[in-house]
């Protein structure tokens, strides 16, 4: 009867309502491959964007590209019928495996960053023997194997041994409150509390390290060292920032939809009339459950375009040379500005010996750290005697 009651709802026709929806899903769907799709890209296209702390970048765009591939068409079809669930139990099975899969890199490659960044801030010396691109390899490989690992084991019923605990009348779920309460805690509430004390200590030793420092002046050679290494800091905190608004955007995203499953799991009660109204309900269900989490995929792209420069002049010059004509000639007479000025400033930076001054290195420096064109130490030329 009730197979019979799900065909027939999986045969109506869409309401206006969910059209807007399934509008809205196809956006964030195009908007998140692309935008995750492109991180990828430029790091894997600019040596300079190598690192290990945006291998872990990757990591993290990798989840959240899955999860526009494998994850949201899943969320489009439902709502094509009305948000009703009208497959099978196999692809309920892989909906869901899907989702504690790419949810839990996501928190883990955080946790992984922070670690990163507490390592470059209260231990820059010895950040790069021990922060190695084998090392974050090796990271990575473990983030994915937990996140695997916790997935596949939503295959037995922790609740009930050996009972049914995959369901798919009207809505694909998995009735299991201990196997959620535990993943819970391990793939979210444990790398989440890492985060928050990684963070907590990063930016408390930069705060010390940077009023350390802001007394030197550079009148002698240790103090010039201190000066290099206070713009080392501070270059390190506003990478740390970025990723902080990051994770702002993961917690913001995903801390009420966890919360609000671990009371349906335990106090339902909480969650029903006359505590609760039906509207506020559906509002609550709506927003913590479907939008947020699906739209936290598609911010970090975002994020690191506004407030990310290295990032955000990749992200321009891949799109220049996406759409190189139109880009060209939109630019062309900036350009030729540009250069005409470059050229007059050479020209009056050379001395009768052939000498550059002072002025004309410092341009020149500028223009390899805005358009990222030679590595950096290929502008550090040994200075002719």
């Amino acid at each position: 009867m009730s197979n019979s009651t799900n065909q027939d709802s999986c045969q109506q026709e869409i309401q206006r309502d969910f059209i807007l929806q399934t509008a809205f899903l196809i956006l964030i769907m195009v908007v998140t491959f692309l935008g995750n799709f492109m991180v990828c890209l430029v790091v894997y296209l600019h040596r300079r964007l190598r690192t290990v702390t945006n291998y872990f970048i990757v990591s993290l765009a990798v989840s959240d590209l899955l999860i526009s591939v494998l994850s949201v068409p899943f969320r489009i079809h439902q709502t094509l019928h009305n948000g009703v669930y009208c497959l099978n139990t196999a692809l309920c099975w892989t909906w869901l495996l899907t989702d504690l899969t790419c949810a839990c890199a996501s928190i883990c490659n955080l946790a992984a960053i922070s670690v990163d960044r507490y390592i470059a801030i209260v231990h820059p010396f010895r950040y790069h023997s021990l922060m190695t691109t084998r090392v974050g390899w090796l990271v990575i490989a473990v983030v994915w194997t937990y996140s695997v690992s916790w997935a596949a084991l939503s295959s037995f019923n922790w609740t009930n041994l050996g009972e049914e605990h995959f369901f798919t009348k009207n809505e694909c779920r998995k009735l299991d409150k201990i196997f959620y309460t535990v993943v819970t805690t391990m793939d979210f509430y444990v790398p989440l509390l890492i985060v928050l004390i990684m963070y907590g200590l990063v930016f408390r030793v930069a705060m010390n390290q940077a009023r350390a420092v802001a007394s030197l002046q550079p009148t002698s050679n240790r103090d010039r060292r201190g000066r290099r290494f206070s713009i080392n800091i501070v270059k390190e905190v506003k990478a740390a920032k970025t990723l902080a608004i990051v994770i702002g955007a993961f917690v913001i995203c995903w801390f009420p939809f966890f919360t609000l499953l671990l009371i349906s799991l335990w106090n339902l009660e909480l969650l029903k009339e006359p505590r609760v109204s039906k509207q506020t309900l559906l509002g609550l269900r709506g927003t913590f459950s479907y939008v947020l989490p699906t739209i936290n995929s598609t911010l970090n792209p975002i994020i690191y375009a506004l407030f990310n420069r290295d990032f955000r002049s990749a992200f321009f010059r891949l799109l220049q040379r996406t759409f190189g004509s139109s880009c060209s000639r939109s630019n062309n007479n900036s350009n030729v500005d540009e250069s005409q000025y470059s050229m007059n400033t050479a020209e009056s930076n050379v001395s009768p010996k052939g000498k550059l001054k002072k002025n004309g290195t410092a341009k020149t420096t500028k223009f390899h750290e805005v358009y990222g064109e030679e590595e950096a130490g290929a502008a550090e030329e040994p200075k002719p005697v």
